[in-house]
C-alpha cells in the first residue's frame, strides 16, 4: 500500500480543466454585482483566504478569488489547507486571527462554531445569499455553502462492464490490491467508515462493525488518495479499477479520455457534502471586504464556472445545466433523495478518534 501524493501543478490544471471543458447550457437569472458597483474602492486593502489546494483551489481562485480582485481591487493572499487543517488553524489563532475567510467542509463550521471562533453572517449584506437554497446555511448563518461534492464510486469503464451499483463491490476478493481510499484526514474517509458499517448492519451511531469491515477490507488496498492526478495515471493503466473519493475530483481524466467514470447509483445511496464559507471572530481584514468575497462565491456566476471547471455541484437556486455532459457529473437538489443523512455535529465530536482507528484498521 502506498500514499499517491504527487501534486498537480497550476500549469498542468489550468491547461486541461478551464475554459476547455465541456460545453456548459446554463441559466443565471440576473445576479447583483455589488462589488462592481464598488468600483476600486478596496484598492491597497489585502483579504486573506485559506481554502483547498490542488485541482479544488485552482477552481476557487479561477471563479471567485481572480473575478473578486479584478471587480474591487483588493489583493488576495491564499494559504492551503484541507478541512482539518483548517480546524486547527482557527483554534490556534483564536487569540489572534490571520485568516479573513475560511472555506471548508461542513464539518469544519459545526466543530468550530461550539468554540466560539465564528462571526455570523450578516446575510443582508450578501444578496447573493437569498438565491441560497436554505438547507446550506448552516449553524444559524454561522456558514453558508457555495458548492457541494460528493462521494461515491468512482471505477475504471475498461474493467467494469457495467458501473458497480454497491459499496459491498469495494472488498471482492477478486480486486485485490486494485482499489484505492482516501486519507484518513479526509472528510471522504469519514463517509467511507459510515458506509462500511451500514455494509455490516451498523451505522453513524453504531460504528464499530464498520471498523471492522475496513479491516477486512486491507488486502484490497493498492494507494491512499492525496494527489488526483497521480491517482487518475493509475486507474488509465489499471492498476487501479474503482475508488471510493470524491467524484469531482477525476473532471481533468474524464476530458482527457481515460477510462474512467463516477456512478450514483448505489443501492446504499451517496453522500454529498457542502463546502462552506465563514469568517472567523476578530479576523484581520475589513469585514465588508470578506462579504464581499463570500458573496461573490453565492453568486451564478461564479457556480456556473466553478460546475464547468470542475463539476461542483450548486447551491445557487438561480443556477440551471441543460448539458448532459454536465449534469452526468453533478447531483443536483432532485438527486437528493438518494443521499444518505449524516448527523454532522456528532462526527465532528468523534471526528479525531475515527481519524486515528480508520488508519489503524487500514494501516495496522
Amino acid at each position: 500500500m502506498s500514499t499517491v501524493t504527487h501534486k498537480t501543478s497550476r500549469r498542468n490544471f489550468l491547461a486541461t480543466a478551464g475554459v476547455g471543458a465541456a460545453s456548459l447550457a446554463a441559466t443565471v437569472a440576473g445576479a447583483p454585482r455589488t462589488a462592481r458597483a464598488q468600483g476600486k474602492k478596496w484598492a491597497g486593502k489585502t483579504l486573506h483566504v485559506q481554502f483547498w489546494s490542488g485541482p479544488e483551489g485552482e477552481n476557487i481562485i479561477k471563479h471567485v478569488v481572480d473575478p473578486f480582485k479584478a471587480e474591487t481591487g483588493a489583493e488576495v493572499i491564499a494559504d492551503y489547507g484541507y478541512t482539518s487543517g483548517s480546524i486547527a488553524k482557527l483554534r490556534a489563532q483564536k487569540n489572534d486571527p490571520q485568516i479573513d475567510v475560511f472555506m471548508m467542509d461542513d464539518i469544519g463550521v459545526y466543530t468550530t462554531a461550539p468554540e466560539d471562533l465564528l462571526t455570523k453572517l450578516d446575510l443582508s449584506k450578501m444578496p447573493n445569499a437569498k438565491d441560497i437554497d436554505p438547507n446550506f446555511v448552516v449553524m444559524d448563518g454561522l456558514g453558508i455553502g457555495f458548492f457541494t461534492y460528493t462521494d461515491s464510486l468512482v471505477y475504471n469503464t475498461n474493467y467494469f462492464k457495467t458501473a458497480p451499483d454497491s459499496y459491498e463491490m469495494l472488498w471482492d476478493p477478486k480486486l485485490k490490491g486494485k482499489v484505492a481510499v482516501p486519507t484518513s484526514e479526509q472528510m471522504d474517509a469519514m463517509k467511507l467508515l459510515i458506509a462500511a458499517a451500514k455494509l455490516s448492519g451498523g451505522d453513524q451511531k453504531n460504528i464499530e462493525p464498520g471498523f471492522k469491515k475496513l479491516a477486512a477490507l486491507k488486502p484490497n488496498i493498492h494507494s491512499f488518495i492525496s494527489d488526483f492526478a497521480a491517482a487518475g495515471e493509475l486507474m488509465k493503466s489499471g492498476d487501479i479499477v474503482l475508488v471510493f473519493m470524491a467524484t469531482y475530483l477525476w473532471k481533468e481524466q474524464q476530458m482527457k479520455g481515460y477510462p474512467i467514470k463516477p456512478t450514483f447509483k448505489i443501492k446504499e445511496g451517496i453522500y454529498t457534502t457542502p463546502a462552506c464559507a465563514v469568517i472567523p471572530k476578530g479576523h484581520p481584514g475589513p469585514q465588508e471586504l470578506a462579504e464581499l468575497f463570500i458573496n461573490r462565491a453565492l453568486s451564478a456566476e461564479a457556480q456556473v464556472g466553478m460546475a464547468q471547471g470542475l463539476w461542483y455541484g450548486p447551491t445557487n437556486r438561480k443556477v440551471k445545466f441543460d448539458d448532459p455532459g454536465i449534469t452526468a457529473n453533478l447531483v443536483m437538489p432532485d438527486n437528493f433523495k438518494s443521499v444518505v443523512p449524516v448527523d454532522v455535529p456528532a462526527l465532528a465530536k468523534v471526528r479525531q478518534d475515527w481519524i486515528t482507528r480508520y488508519d489503524q484498521a487500514l494501516k495496522g
